[in-house]
């Protein structure tokens, strides 16, 4: 004879599960087990010339605690007092090594978005305006004496709600300002694309890919500052010379969604993402909602969200730029937006890379797909080395259990 659990026995069964997955949850995100092979070995017999770092998603760090009283102050030179954020500790690391191999001018660091979490950074005289300068500090703080660009990510426009170019606009204003290293790109939240040519062989072609995609034009925005105006396919047009007129330079189209990826921004979710919908919203919401857990996935996957390349007008997005694309050119496309470490290669040739690890508080699962050359579910950046010769080497590092950085992946670009 069936008997109804009681409230008793269901709170058991739940508090089992959550724990059970925490446990499952909590012990994977961070372990490194990487088995990828390379189709291009780099073998080149000249010395780097230039590296670049690429980061993105690095807008929620774990910051150091302010005293009672304590604010950053009117000197910008040093950044927060302390790199306690894992991920930007082992950058500021790698960069500190490369600034002094290289120097300052052929060391740089790319962030890919999503700089400030959640809605970007507030306007002046808001509440929370200093948290998100401290938050832009960190990042800055890891680049060091190196060069600093960054894109806008769509939270860095607050998803577009009604005060996101105004922030998006706040945050142009505190970094273009903030010291003659660091640049964000393209200026004035334009669409894009600019260019900015970096050591022998590089061009950096940037694009606001959240700008472009929906045309932005908010109220009291000065669209006609735009170089070129968004809409009426002025900016594909502008890409399009970009990438075809690139003086012999190995070009690397850099936005914040990316174009490819195997992760939930794509429809790849996991058991995880089911079972425990709330974690999309706080990594520790470890309460299963079997079967009603599945109609965020499903509804994401069908396209109902303009973040995820399902949606029409981000799908749209995509085949409007790669056909763009020919075998070379863009050499490399970089981008964050999912939460993990992703190199792919698409049909024909271009290497896009998805480096959006940049905080341990967000990491997203991935899947395999046949575009793959690695993906792995861990916090961590990629560098990207030119050499003397114009050989093009992209390395991956993941962070292990003990926040080292690990070199867990290198390709060539051809």
């Amino acid at each position: 004879m069936y008997r109804r659990p009681s409230s008793s026995s269901v709170s058991r069964l739940l508090l089992g599960a959550a724990l059970l997955g925490g446990v499952l949850g909590g012990g994977c995100h961070r372990e490194i087990h990487p088995d990828f092979s390379a189709p291009f070995v780099c073998r080149p017999t000249t010395a780097v010339t230039s590296s670049v770092f690429l980061i993105g998603d690095a807008g929620d760090p774990d910051l150091p605690e302010l005293s009672a009283g304590e604010g950053r102050g009117d000197d910008r030179s040093g950044g927060p007092p302390e790199l306690v954020d894992p991920v930007l500790r082992a950058l500021a690391s790698d960069v500190a090594t490369q600034v002094h191999s290289l120097g300052e001018e052929r060391t740089a660091v790319v962030f890919l978005g999503d700089n400030v979490y959640p809605d970007g950074l507030a306007p002046e005289g808001d509440d929370d305006r200093a948290r998100g300068e401290r938050v832009l500090e960190a990042q800055i703080a890891a680049a060091g004496a190196a060069r600093g660009f960054f894109v806008l990510g769509n939270h860095d426009w607050d998803q577009a709600d009604e005060g996101g170019y105004e922030r998006a606009m706040a945050q142009w204003r505190y970094l273009s300002e903030r010291a003659p290293n660091i640049e964000i790109h393209p200026p004035r939240a334009c669409p894009g694309p600019s260019r900015v040519d970096f050591g022998e062989h590089l061009r950096f072609v940037f694009v606001d890919a959240w700008s472009r995609i929906y045309d932005v034009e908010y109220p009291g925005s000065p669209v006609t500052g735009c170089d070129p105006r968004p809409g009426g396919g002025r900016a594909r047009a502008a890409l399009e010379a970009e990438l075809h007129d690139h003086d012999d330079r190995r070009v690397v189209l850099a936005l914040h969604q990316p174009l490819m990826s195997s992760g939930p921004h794509a429809g790849y979710f996991s058991w995880t993402d089911h079972i425990f919908p709330l974690r999309v919203f706080n990594r520790h919401l470890w309460i299963p909602l079997p079967i009603l857990g599945s109609i965020f996935p499903v509804a994401r996957w069908s396209g109902v969200t303009d973040v995820d390349l399902m949606s029409t007008s981000y799908s749209v997005y995509i085949e409007s730029v790669m056909d763009l694309f020919e075998p070379g050119v863009p050499s490399l496309v970089v981008a964050g937006h999912d939460h993990s470490l992703q190199v792919h290669v698409d049909a024909i040739g271009v290497f896009h890379a998805v480096s959006g690890a940049g905080s341990t508080r967000k990491v997203n699962n991935v899947s395999n797909l046949e575009s793959d050359l690695m993906s792995l579910a861990a916090p961590g950046y990629m560098r990207l080395d030119e050499y003397g010769d114009g050989t093009l080497m992209l390395t991956v590092f993941a962070l292990d259990e003990e926040d080292r950085s690990q070199r867990v992946y290198a390709t060539c670009v051809p």
